[in-house]
């Protein structure tokens, strides 16, 4: 007598590549090379919803992977090929995701630019470059049409976007510059105009106005600045804090402090929430416009209260808990 013995490849994806790429406008195909005796039936999802093959006049089912007509940025993202096989005896499945990303050529995150932006000597000012692509793009400064040179600038670069970032020591530095986006399918570049502004008033009251258990709403004041253009007033502040323990474990450096910004388009109330109840800061504030930040004002240390307190920031919750109560 004879007897046959039989088992079940188990199901693998074999060289299947989990980070494939396809050029933008051409057709692709995602490749998942699914091994496994008897065969496994194979499904698809798109981040993570079903792909529909079956007179799909955009996929198509094959069997070493799923072709995809005429590519678009909207088709990047993840898929999954799934593997599933139900047989009298035994029943098993298993997937692997692929990331497909479609190369492109560079475009700007944000059409809308500030083509003309303002410093003053002794101050500073960033310039932002930021551009998609796919492979991600180089990014280049020029300054005047040359490269830049000195100790006086910083790049700070990304994935998709390169900030300059410049000490203004004197006018030299004023003019035209340029920023190129580059990656093997195409080219842009860009031109912001660097003009001397003037520099702001510090602001000429800083105190406290009320004072919560978690936070702060401070009393800022700067006097409208003589000779100059509507444009370049003062339009908000900055506002920078640290704990009393922070301050001492930094060694009084404020470059680990916390900032918050307040632009007068959201009125003129400058409010430090989420603080430590019962808790000593230190505090600093100064005046921004078009051309930067002012000189920082003395510091001030302020205590948030011990007790229970009324925030302003929370009255639409007190309003819904009181009327629960009263219902």
């Amino acid at each position: 007598t004879f007897h046959l013995t039989w088992s079940a490849e188990k199901i693998s994806f074999g060289k299947t590549e989990q980070v494939q790429s396809v050029r933008e406008g051409r057709d692709a195909m995602v490749n998942c090379f699914v091994e496994g005796m008897p065969a496994p039936e194979v499904s698809w999802l798109y981040n993570g919803e079903y792909i529909n093959t079956v007179n799909s006049t955009k996929h198509n089912r094959l069997s070493n992977g799923l072709y995809i007509r005429n590519v678009s940025q909207a088709d990047a993202g993840e898929y999954t090929c799934r593997a599933m096989r139900i047989t009298p005896t035994f029943s098993d499945s298993d997937q692997i995701t692929i990331l497909l990303r479609i190369q492109h050529k560079p475009h700007w995150f944000f059409n809308e630019t500030l083509p003309v932006q303002y410093a003053y000597v002794g101050g500073a000012v960033n310039l932002s470059c930021d551009a998609m692509g796919e492979p991600p793009p180089s990014f280049t400064w020029l300054h005047n049409n040359k490269g830049i040179v000195g100790f006086n600038h910083r790049i700070f670069v990304a994935d998709y976007g390169a900030t300059l970032q410049l000490q203004m020591k004197n006018a030299s530095q004023f003019g035209d510059y340029k920023c190129k986006v580059a990656n093997p399918l195409g080219m842009l570049e860009r031109v912001i105009k660097l003009r001397p502004g003037p520099k702001p008033l510090g602001p000429r009251r800083f105190q406290l106005k009320k004072l919560y258990t978690n936070g702060f709403e401070l009393d800022i004041q700067t006097p409208r600045m003589s000779n100059v253009s509507d444009e370049m007033q003062i339009y908000g502040y900055r506002v920078a804090y640290m704990s009393d323990t922070e301050f001492k474990f930094s060694a009084g450096n404020w470059s680990y402090a916390k900032q918050r910004d307040f632009s007068f388009h959201g009125g003129k109330h400058f409010i430090i929430p989420h603080l430590e109840t019962n808790t000593t800061y230190l505090m600093r504030a100064a005046s921004r416009n078009l051309a930067g930040l002012s000189d920082w004002s003395p510091v001030k240390v302020f205590t948030t209260a011990a007790g229970c307190s009324w925030s302003p920031w929370l009255y639409p919750s007190y309003g819904l808990i009181l009327a629960l109560i009263w219902t």
